[in-house]
């Protein structure tokens, strides 16, 4: 863009389906209304929580990519959606050489492929085949970065705010875009409709789902689409790198001016030695256990701190946008957006021969001075 109108334009930054998103796609939006009622007070009746846990498992799978949501919801065909998948993901590779001026293009497929590998856990640049240099990859990183396919997650001491403060650079984890996506990287074909229903069913979704820090990244996201859609935002974690010791806790966030430690669990076990621990050397007494449990809390009297008492909340990972107040912008945008396409479709500037000839289009930027 040759200039920018500094003041009069406005930035919206948008992402694949969340799982409330999912949930109103599916016709599900009394059930959304439903989990944001419910509290550690009031948790979700047995029955509305299990059926919640059932359509997050098959969200994980789905994704949340348009195009993969639109073929579940129309077939609920996983290998239809497959196919969708399978057609973004070769689209992004398609891509890769309109950076070919700034990084070796081998370098960022590698690089990529080894995000994936890696999901969960601190990123190692050694393990990008190849044997390029830390700085290669790291401009590697970037480009993916900007481009929107991955996101960083940095390590932050956690003392106070701002997080980004106390980040240490050696430390860092990375998303990627679309846990469906990252199941199609991974080769997982699940099947059609009847098999992964069968899945669901069995629970050995769960299982599944545990492959690659699957979960923790879905909520790393989740944590992002639910937050204010006209800025960017960070996402944060905490790793005790003293000598000798080994403790981990998922998520850092701000809330309230406070901060909040967040624990991501992919069932409905798990010890949280870590997330004590950090709550007992940051001094807090609040923290989010993300798991398949409905909504409860936990009670810790740590006696290595005074008999300090620590309140743990369980928020379902399916509910994460209950851990923010959810405007309205995204209900009214969506209903201009449909305003707009009822109008032109009554015009005819819109109807179904362009829609099909849109669908078969690769539509991509011209890069002329990359």
């Amino acid at each position: 863009m040759p200039s920018f109108g500094v003041g009069r334009i406005r930035s919206l930054f948008v992402y694949p389906f969340s799982f409330d998103e999912f949930l109103v796609a599916e016709g599900k939006s009394a059930w959304v209304k439903a989990k944001k009622e419910a509290n550690t007070e009031k948790p979700l009746l047995t029955a509305l929580h299990n059926d919640l846990v059932q359509h997050f498992r098959t969200f994980l799978m789905v994704g949340g990519m348009p195009a993969s949501v639109a073929a579940w919801v129309s077939t609920h065909d996983y290998r239809q959606c497959q196919t969708e998948l399978d057609d973004i993901q070769l689209t992004y590779y398609d891509d890769f050489p309109k950076y070919a001026k700034k990084v070796d293009l081998t370098l960022l497929r590698n690089t990529l492929q080894s995000v994936v590998m890696q999901i969960g856990e601190k990123f190692t640049y050694s393990h990008v085949e190849g044997g390029y240099r830390a700085e290669e990859v790291k401009k590697a990183l970037k480009l993916l970065c900007d481009a929107g396919i991955i996101k960083r997650v940095s390590h932050t001491a956690g003392n106070g705010l701002p997080l980004g403060a106390e980040v240490n650079e050696k430390y860092r984890k990375y998303l990627y875009l679309d846990s469906g996506l990252l199941l199609r990287i991974l080769d997982l074909d699940l099947g059609g409709a009847q098999q992964l229903t069968d899945m669901i069913l069995a629970g050995t979704a769960e299982d599944l789902v545990n492959k690659g820090g699957l979960t923790e990244m879905v909520l790393g996201w989740e944590l992002i689409k639910y937050n204010n859609p006209r800025s960017q935002h960070e996402l944060y974690y905490w790793e005790n790198t003293a000598e000798g010791t080994r403790s981990e806790v998922d998520y850092i966030i701000a809330r309230d001016l406070k901060v909040l430690p967040i624990e991501c669990k992919a069932g409905i076990s798990g010890k949280m030695k870590s997330l004590y621990e950090f709550m007992r050397q940051k001094h807090l007494t609040e923290a989010v256990r993300c798991s398949l449990e409905n909504f409860a809390e936990l009670r810790h009297c740590n006696k290595k701190d005074n008999g300090a008492l620590r309140h743990v909340k369980i928020l379902p990972l399916f509910a994460t946008s209950n851990l923010y107040d959810v405007t309205d912008d995204t209900a009214i945008y969506a209903e201009k957006a449909q305003q707009e396409i009822d109008q032109m479709w009554e015009d005819g500037t819109l109807n179904q021969e362009k829609l099909d000839e849109l669908r078969g289009q690769h539509l991509r930027t011209p890069y002329k001075n990359l």
